[in-house]
């Protein structure tokens, strides 16, 4: 008896069309010509499987064809598309919550580093897709972070959101976090594009429900470090799903204290915000002369850990969401994360 055929691919839709041309220039708002060997970051925006499909074999098609280093980390049924049409793809299912940005960026600095070792330019098609509003908030954080830490290397991206499942909102933001769009059957200079800083200093201050009821710790000024930590073990003690997430919340948490008593100045204040599925704490210090908007997505002094700076980037690894606002009363950091039972 014949072996059995192996299965066709999920089927996204009847037959994709062929692939838009991906072409772009130096003009403001106008095409722009193929992606040269630095850094393009474009994002794509579609409404239909057989785009998504075309979008995203005409990408990878061009970077396999120039010897590139091409990943796709896509959904499954994009994947499975994916490994039968371009087997040289090296294909990453995305299953489940998205990383947390520093360990994203983490993975595509390997990958960098890899290409380059290699003699080759790092090409990676990403498939936006999230199951929450904060983590959508997080999506669009983690473009300008993008951005920035990998401005001038060798290393093309194209991010695609489909407008069925994005809300409105996020889809204007993470548009603006990219340099040039991919429209149609070309690719234009976004004259929407906004720079990391200014995109992040646009965005809203994401609303944390919790925050609308008393908190379970309110502390105005902490008279040392050593105490603040000591108050935050008992606001958090036993209320983190296991005893793991309750030490990395808390280590979270004392790091940002520890950088309030370190570089912002009194007084610093915390308040603690729980329920049987999530968890709020802010920190809050007097100083006025932070400005690292863009801090904390990398340790700040690269792979030397021992020369420290590394609070926020472990705040941002060990919580789902790290807010950052300034006014006139000094810094607050807000970390959120969901808790997993």
């Amino acid at each position: 008896m014949a072996a059995p055929s192996p299965p066709s691919p999920p089927r996204l839709s009847a037959e994709a069309p062929t692939a838009p041309v991906i072409v772009a220039s130096p003009l403001p708002g106008g095409p722009v010509d193929r992606p040269g060997t630095g850094r393009v970051h474009r994002v794509a925006v579609v409404g239909g499987d057989d785009e998504l499909v075309a979008v995203a074999l005409g990408w990878l098609r061009e970077g396999v064809a120039a010897g590139e280093l091409t990943v796709a980390a896509v959904l499954p049924a994009l994947a499975a598309h994916v490994r039968e049409q371009l087997p040289d793809v090296e294909v990453v299912e995305l299953t489940g919550d998205s990383p947390r940005e520093p360990d994203a960026i983490a993975c595509q600095l390997k990958l960098l580093d890899r290409a380059t070792a290699e003699g080759r330019r790092l090409r990676v098609l990403g498939q936006v897709r999230e199951r929450e509003s904060r983590a959508w908030d997080e999506r669009v954080h983690g473009e300008a972070a993008h951005q920035h830490v990998f401005a001038g290397q060798p290393f093309a991206s194209l991010c695609v959101y489909d407008r069925r499942s994005t809300p409105p909102a996020v889809l204007e933001a993470a548009v603006a976090a990219h340099p040039e769009v991919v429209t149609d059957d070309r690719t234009v200079a976004n004259a929407g594009y906004l720079p990391p800083e200014q995109l992040l200093a646009s965005l809203p201050w994401p609303v944390e429900p919790l925050q609308a009821y008393p908190p379970l710790l309110a502390v105005e000024d902490a008279p040392s470090l050593p105490e603040l930590r000591h108050q935050l073990a008992r606001a958090l003690h036993g209320r983190a799903g296991s005893r793991d997430a309750e030490e990395d919340f808390h280590l979270a948490a004392s790091e940002i204290a520890a950088n309030a008593f370190r570089h912002g100045g009194r007084p610093v204040g915390a308040r603690v915000w729980a329920s049987a599925d999530r968890l709020v704490c802010t920190i809050s210090d007097g100083g006025h002369a932070y400005s690292g908007i863009l801090s904390g997505y990398r340790p700040a002094h690269g792979d030397d850990l021992s020369r420290g700076g590394m609070g926020l980037w472990l705040a941002r690894k060990l919580c789902d969401h790290v807010d950052l606002q300034t006014t006139e009363a000094g810094l607050t950091v807000r970390l959120s994360s969901a808790v997993r039972h």
